[in-house]
């Protein structure tokens, strides 16, 4: 299993509350990409594989190595355990209430392999409304020998009925050392200051966010100056700036929002943060933007941002906003 990243205070008091209850449900709730789900997925295995040998519970325990130990998690990794049933994501779609009348399903039935039954869904709140309530119905109807584990990254956007019913943990964001660490375990990735500072900016040292625009090979950097030689090229015309290189849409706009933030907080302020890298600081200060040039590119990000939560809300096409807002400001 991978690495986990969770406070010590966390590991004690969930092991106090599964060695206390047969049945109980959780959430982890932090930002996207900090481990939550590599932490549930870890505990997941510890109790398929420890209740089953009707011992104290620990998550820092290490069994043996045994047949029995090794199929339950050779199962659970190949997502085949009869034992668990998960809900996540899927192209970015929600979690319907079909999807949660089969989890009742799975809940009225007992355990075929381990004694206990996992039930992970992941983030809660991509669940319909109606999901949501038809969930809250069977967390009031779950039977014993069952665990369920909730992951969140906005925990605003889940009922206050669920969480009122649940343990709830927060997971602190990962420190810039964790980060540097992980990756260059996990991936041999390495990464300069500069690169650092773009991490920080656009993923917040997580290392889930990062790895779901770069699993292989760590080009963020020469994504983002090729991005910004594309946005602000003075011969380039209106045709070829709408083309910003072939990014992931979620990326292509966390590149864009870093990118106006830097200019507005230079041009406003007077000065640049530290957040800001020196590739970005030269391209900044060859704008030839006054005060009123300023002011449009403020209001039009604005709009842009509400046209942006209206899209996403009705599934427009965003890449049609990014290129309106790149020739309406035309740096």
């Amino acid at each position: 299993m991978n690495k986990i990243f969770c406070s010590k205070k966390t590991i004690m008091s969930v092991e106090k509350i599964l060695n206390q209850h047969d049945t109980c449900v959780f959430i982890f709730h932090g930002q996207k990409g900090i481990g939550k789900r590599t932490f549930t997925n870890f505990l997941s295995v510890k109790i398929l594989q420890s209740k089953s040998q009707n011992i104290d519970f620990k998550i820092d325990s290490s069994l043996k190595s045994d047949r029995f130990n090794q199929k339950i998690e050779t199962l659970f990794l190949n997502n085949t355990h009869p034992d668990v049933f998960v809900l996540e994501e899927e192209n970015d779609k929600s979690i319907k209430i079909d999807n949660v009348r089969e989890l009742k399903q799975f809940l009225s039935q007992t355990p075929s392999v381990s004694e206990y039954k996992i039930i992970i869904i992941d983030p809660i709140e991509d669940l319909t409304i109606n999901a949501s309530n038809a969930l809250l119905k069977s967390l009031e109807e779950t039977s014993h020998n069952t665990y369920l584990f909730l992951i969140s990254h906005n925990l605003e956007n889940v009922l206050k009925t669920i969480q009122s019913r649940v343990f709830k943990f927060y997971f602190n964001p990962i420190l810039k050392e964790e980060f540097i660490l992980l990756l260059s375990d996990k991936k041999k990735f390495s990464f300069n200051n500069e690169e650092l500072i773009l991490v920080n900016n656009l993923f917040n040292f997580s290392p889930g966010k990062f790895l779901q625009f770069y699993p292989k090979e760590n080009f963020l950097m020469n994504d983002y100056v090729q991005f910004i030689e594309n946005f602000v090229t003075t011969n380039s015309s209106s045709e070829k700036k709408s083309d910003i290189i072939n990014l992931e849409i979620n990326l292509k706009l966390l590149f864009l929002n870093n990118f106006i933030k830097n200019i507005l907080s230079y041009f406003v302020e007077k000065k640049f943060s530290n957040f800001t890298i020196n590739f970005e600081k030269e391209i900044i200060k060859n704008l030839n933007l006054n005060s009123v040039l300023v002011n449009k590119i403020y209001n039009e990000y604005n709009l842009f941002q509400s046209l942006l939560r209206d899209a996403l809300v009705y599934n427009s096409n965003i890449d049609d906003l990014i290129e309106i807002f790149l020739k309406k400001i035309d740096l």
